[in-house]
Protein backbone atom coordinates (compact mmCIF):
# COMPACT_ATOMS: atom_id res chain seq x y z
CA UNK A 1 0.00 0.00 0.00
CA UNK A 2 2.52 2.54 0.68
CA UNK A 3 4.27 1.70 -2.93
CA UNK A 4 0.75 2.74 -4.23
CA UNK A 5 0.41 6.23 -2.20
CA UNK A 6 3.58 7.20 -4.04
CA UNK A 7 2.51 5.66 -7.09
CA UNK A 8 -1.08 7.76 -6.36
CA UNK A 9 0.82 11.09 -5.23
CA UNK A 10 2.63 10.76 -8.55
CA UNK A 11 -0.40 11.00 -10.63
CA UNK A 12 -1.87 13.80 -8.45
CA UNK A 13 1.47 15.87 -9.63
CA UNK A 14 0.79 14.81 -13.42
CA UNK A 15 -3.01 16.34 -12.72
CA UNK A 16 -2.10 18.91 -11.37
CA UNK A 17 0.45 19.82 -14.24
CA UNK A 18 -2.49 18.67 -16.67
CA UNK A 19 -4.97 20.46 -14.89
CA UNK A 20 -6.94 22.40 -17.91
CA UNK A 21 -6.59 19.03 -19.68
CA UNK A 22 -8.48 17.28 -16.68
CA UNK A 23 -11.00 19.71 -16.21
CA UNK A 24 -11.69 19.94 -19.95
CA UNK A 25 -12.10 16.31 -20.59
CA UNK A 26 -14.26 16.25 -17.94
CA UNK A 27 -15.97 18.89 -19.50
CA UNK A 28 -16.65 17.26 -22.50
CA UNK A 29 -17.29 14.11 -21.65
CA UNK A 30 -20.19 15.24 -19.54
CA UNK A 31 -21.57 16.85 -22.69
CA UNK A 32 -21.45 13.56 -24.70
CA UNK A 33 -22.44 11.56 -21.69
CA UNK A 34 -26.10 13.59 -21.58
CA UNK A 35 -27.40 12.12 -24.81
CA UNK A 36 -26.52 8.56 -23.82
CA UNK A 37 -26.45 7.32 -27.21
CA UNK A 38 -22.64 9.21 -27.04
CA UNK A 39 -21.64 8.37 -23.84
CA UNK A 40 -18.96 6.03 -25.14
CA UNK A 41 -18.17 8.72 -27.44
CA UNK A 42 -17.48 10.51 -24.43
CA UNK A 43 -15.63 7.74 -22.78
CA UNK A 44 -13.19 7.63 -25.67
CA UNK A 45 -12.16 10.86 -25.31
CA UNK A 46 -11.98 10.87 -22.43
CA UNK A 47 -9.78 8.05 -21.58
CA UNK A 48 -7.66 9.09 -24.76
CA UNK A 49 -6.43 12.19 -22.78
CA UNK A 50 -5.89 10.50 -19.67
CA UNK A 51 -3.91 7.93 -21.40
CA UNK A 52 -2.11 10.76 -23.22
CA UNK A 53 -1.25 12.43 -19.92
CA UNK A 54 -0.16 9.21 -17.76
CA UNK A 55 2.32 8.66 -21.00
CA UNK A 56 3.68 12.19 -20.77
CA UNK A 57 2.84 12.77 -24.22
CA UNK A 58 1.68 16.76 -25.55
CA UNK A 59 -2.18 16.69 -25.22
CA UNK A 60 -4.59 19.46 -26.64
CA UNK A 61 -7.85 19.82 -27.08
CA UNK A 62 -7.77 18.36 -29.85
CA UNK A 63 -6.69 14.93 -28.35
CA UNK A 64 -10.12 14.33 -26.52
CA UNK A 65 -11.85 14.57 -30.17
CA UNK A 66 -8.72 12.64 -31.72
CA UNK A 67 -9.87 9.56 -29.37
CA UNK A 68 -13.12 9.55 -30.50
CA UNK A 69 -12.37 9.54 -34.13
CA UNK A 70 -9.26 5.98 -33.52
CA UNK A 71 -11.03 4.64 -30.37
CA UNK A 72 -15.15 4.84 -31.08
CA UNK A 73 -15.20 0.94 -32.14
CA UNK A 74 -13.38 0.11 -28.84
CA UNK A 75 -15.26 2.22 -26.71
CA UNK A 76 -19.36 0.69 -28.11
CA UNK A 77 -17.46 -2.49 -27.88
CA UNK A 78 -16.37 -1.61 -24.21
CA UNK A 79 -20.25 -0.09 -23.43
CA UNK A 80 -21.93 -3.19 -24.83
CA UNK A 81 -19.74 -5.80 -22.73
CA UNK A 82 -20.26 -3.81 -19.74
CA UNK A 83 -23.92 -3.50 -20.74
CA UNK A 84 -23.79 -7.05 -20.77
CA UNK A 85 -22.91 -7.78 -17.44
CA UNK A 86 -24.76 -5.33 -15.50
CA UNK A 87 -27.89 -7.15 -17.38
CA UNK A 88 -26.56 -10.53 -16.30
CA UNK A 89 -26.01 -9.41 -12.71
CA UNK A 90 -29.42 -7.48 -12.34
CA UNK A 91 -31.03 -10.53 -14.18
CA UNK A 92 -29.26 -13.21 -11.41
CA UNK A 93 -30.79 -10.49 -8.44
CA UNK A 94 -33.86 -10.97 -9.31
CA UNK A 95 -34.39 -14.41 -10.24
CA UNK A 96 -32.48 -15.04 -6.50
CA UNK A 97 -34.28 -12.05 -4.38
CA UNK A 98 -36.92 -13.71 -2.29
CA UNK A 99 -39.16 -11.68 -3.56
CA UNK A 100 -39.11 -11.47 -7.91
CA UNK A 101 -39.26 -8.43 -9.37
CA UNK A 102 -40.13 -6.39 -5.72
CA UNK A 103 -37.28 -3.71 -4.59
CA UNK A 104 -37.47 -5.08 -1.15
CA UNK A 105 -36.05 -8.56 -2.96
CA UNK A 106 -33.81 -6.71 -4.96
CA UNK A 107 -31.82 -4.73 -1.78
CA UNK A 108 -32.02 -8.12 -0.25
CA UNK A 109 -29.94 -9.60 -2.93
CA UNK A 110 -27.73 -6.64 -3.24
CA UNK A 111 -26.75 -7.19 0.24
CA UNK A 112 -25.86 -10.67 0.40
CA UNK A 113 -22.29 -11.73 0.53
CA UNK A 114 -22.01 -13.24 -2.94
CA UNK A 115 -23.73 -10.60 -5.15
CA UNK A 116 -22.35 -7.94 -3.50
CA UNK A 117 -18.83 -9.65 -3.84
CA UNK A 118 -19.29 -9.98 -7.62
CA UNK A 119 -20.16 -6.55 -7.62
CA UNK A 120 -16.74 -5.25 -6.25
CA UNK A 121 -14.45 -7.62 -7.97
CA UNK A 122 -16.04 -7.03 -11.23
CA UNK A 123 -15.71 -3.71 -10.82
CA UNK A 124 -11.87 -3.42 -9.64
CA UNK A 125 -11.00 -5.19 -12.82
CA UNK A 126 -13.00 -3.81 -15.00
CA UNK A 127 -11.79 -0.35 -14.11
CA UNK A 128 -8.50 -0.91 -15.94
CA UNK A 129 -9.94 -2.59 -19.20
CA UNK A 130 -10.32 0.33 -20.90
CA UNK A 131 -6.72 1.92 -20.21
CA UNK A 132 -5.40 -1.89 -21.46
CA UNK A 133 -7.29 -1.52 -24.74
CA UNK A 134 -5.42 1.76 -25.69
CA UNK A 135 -1.84 -0.21 -25.15
CA UNK A 136 -3.04 -2.91 -27.33
CA UNK A 137 -2.56 -2.97 -30.92
CA UNK A 138 -5.73 -4.77 -31.80
CA UNK A 139 -8.20 -3.26 -28.35
CA UNK A 140 -9.97 -6.40 -27.18
CA UNK A 141 -11.96 -6.42 -24.34
CA UNK A 142 -11.91 -10.12 -23.39
CA UNK A 143 -7.73 -9.46 -23.48
CA UNK A 144 -8.50 -6.53 -21.12
CA UNK A 145 -10.22 -7.80 -18.78
CA UNK A 146 -7.40 -10.79 -18.27
CA UNK A 147 -4.70 -8.28 -18.65
CA UNK A 148 -6.93 -6.45 -15.36
CA UNK A 149 -7.28 -9.71 -13.33
CA UNK A 150 -3.60 -10.57 -14.19
CA UNK A 151 -2.17 -7.31 -12.69
CA UNK A 152 -4.71 -7.21 -9.76
CA UNK A 153 -3.85 -10.46 -8.73
CA UNK A 154 0.09 -9.47 -9.29
CA UNK A 155 0.48 -6.39 -7.45
CA UNK A 156 -2.86 -6.69 -5.40
CA UNK A 157 -1.46 -3.59 -2.75
CA UNK A 158 -1.22 -1.01 -6.13
CA UNK A 159 -4.64 -1.83 -7.58
CA UNK A 160 -6.47 -1.67 -3.85
CA UNK A 161 -4.48 1.30 -3.51
CA UNK A 162 -5.97 2.70 -6.96
CA UNK A 163 -9.68 1.80 -6.48
CA UNK A 164 -9.97 2.89 -3.13
CA UNK A 165 -8.51 6.37 -4.26
CA UNK A 166 -11.18 6.06 -7.25
CA UNK A 167 -13.84 5.26 -4.92
CA UNK A 168 -13.25 8.18 -2.95
CA UNK A 169 -13.04 10.03 -5.61
CA UNK A 170 -16.99 9.51 -7.33
CA UNK A 171 -18.15 9.37 -3.56
CA UNK A 172 -16.76 12.95 -2.99
CA UNK A 173 -18.46 13.61 -6.79
CA UNK A 174 -21.65 11.71 -5.69
CA UNK A 175 -21.59 13.91 -2.77
CA UNK A 176 -20.99 17.43 -3.96
CA UNK A 177 -22.19 16.84 -7.10
CA UNK A 178 -19.53 20.04 -8.57
CA UNK A 179 -17.02 17.74 -8.86
CA UNK A 180 -18.55 15.95 -12.00
CA UNK A 181 -17.87 18.98 -13.69
CA UNK A 182 -14.25 19.47 -12.64
CA UNK A 183 -12.89 16.18 -12.04
CA UNK A 184 -15.21 13.53 -10.88
CA UNK A 185 -14.66 11.18 -13.90
CA UNK A 186 -11.23 12.11 -15.52
CA UNK A 187 -9.07 11.98 -12.58
CA UNK A 188 -10.03 8.38 -11.49
CA UNK A 189 -9.68 7.60 -15.47
CA UNK A 190 -5.78 9.62 -15.25
CA UNK A 191 -5.43 7.57 -12.18
CA UNK A 192 -6.22 3.68 -13.93
CA UNK A 193 -3.99 4.66 -17.10
CA UNK A 194 -1.19 5.94 -14.26
CA UNK A 195 -1.98 2.56 -12.69
CA UNK A 196 -1.89 0.33 -16.16
CA UNK A 197 1.25 2.00 -17.37
CA UNK A 198 2.77 1.32 -14.20
CA UNK A 199 1.95 -2.57 -14.25
CA UNK A 200 2.90 -2.43 -18.14
CA UNK A 201 6.50 -1.00 -17.84
CA UNK A 202 7.23 -3.13 -14.36
CA UNK A 203 6.42 -6.43 -16.68
CA UNK A 204 8.55 -5.06 -19.48
CA UNK A 205 11.35 -4.45 -16.90
CA UNK A 206 10.41 -0.38 -17.19
CA UNK A 207 8.38 0.49 -14.73
CA UNK A 208 7.92 3.98 -13.23
CA UNK A 209 9.61 4.23 -10.03
CA UNK A 210 7.08 4.37 -7.13
CA UNK A 211 10.05 6.13 -5.05
CA UNK A 212 10.38 8.74 -7.70
CA UNK A 213 10.01 12.47 -6.44
CA UNK A 214 8.20 13.64 -9.11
Amino acid sequence: MEKAGRLIYQGLLIAWDGFWVVWLSDLLWVAFSLPVVTAPLGFAGLYECAHALAEGKSVTWQTFFSGIRHRWGASYRWTIFNLLVVFVLAFYFWFFSPEKGSLAGLTSSLLGGFPLALIVLWWLINQYTFPFMLVQEKPSYRNALRNSLVMSLKWPGVTLGFTLFNLAVIALSLWLRFPWLVFGASLPALMACWCVKYSVEQTLGAGPSADANS
